[in-house]
């Protein structure tokens, strides 16, 4: 049978063309999707996550947190104050780990927190980290100007909370009682004035 100007088999139509296209998806069932992380896997998979609380300093530098540690209040890019919270983790892929960070006034129980999805810096051991020059791979945990705590914000004895959730949802948290400080000297009069209990926003800082 022919078809009016056309040449060869006749065309696919209704239910025949619907089986070709289902026939056609089919065989890539097998063939999990790419992974967009280029990051890769840190550690060994199935392992527990293991994790380190660091904190941004005020010369840039994260460092480890132990308890009573000082942590320095820093004033960002977008103004306030805050501290910068992150983590050096593995056994957890580098890509898409949602960091959480907060700070509790222990007197009172409020707190101020910020969560964010990163991607950790592989260092070569198995490991990976915040990135020291970059702000946005650490939780910004805005803390000034201080209208929310019952006493100063320096000074004295607070709670960071640190956790880690991982892209198959297993999550890892860690807990620092620390001290809080002003420790950039050409913002420190700034600084103690905003983190002061009752401060008023709008006030005049010396």
């Amino acid at each position: 049978m022919s078809w009016p100007g056309r040449s060869g088999a006749p065309p696919l139509a209704g239910p025949a063309l619907v089986a070709l296209l289902l026939a056609a998806l089919a065989c890539g069932d097998d063939e999990p999707p790419p992974d967009p992380c280029k990051l890769g896997y840190l550690g060994e998979e199935g392992a527990d996550i293991q994790m380190e609380l660091v904190a941004l300093d005020s010369s840039g530098v994260a460092r480890p947190v132990s308890d009573g540690d000082g942590v320095d209040i820093i004033m960002p890019p977008q103004g306030g104050r805050v501290i910068f919270l992150g983590v050096r983790a593995t056994n957890l892929s580098a890509c898409g780990v949602k960091l959480s960070g907060s700070l509790r006034d222990t007197e009172s129980g409020r707190v101020m927190s910020e969560a964010r999805t990163v991607n950790l810096r592989p260092t070569g051991d198995g490991w990976g980290a915040s990135v020291d020059a970059d702000i946005s791979t650490f939780a910004n945990v805005g803390v000034c100007p201080n209208n929310w705590s019952g006493r100063n914000m320096f000074d004295e004895d607070y709670e960071i909370v640190v956790q880690v959730t991982d892209r198959d949802g297993r999550k890892v948290e860690q807990v620092r009682q620390v001290r809080p400080a002003c420790n950039e000297p050409e913002f420190e009069v700034e600084c103690r004035c905003i983190c002061k209990h009752g401060y008023i926003l709008g006030e005049a800082c010396g």
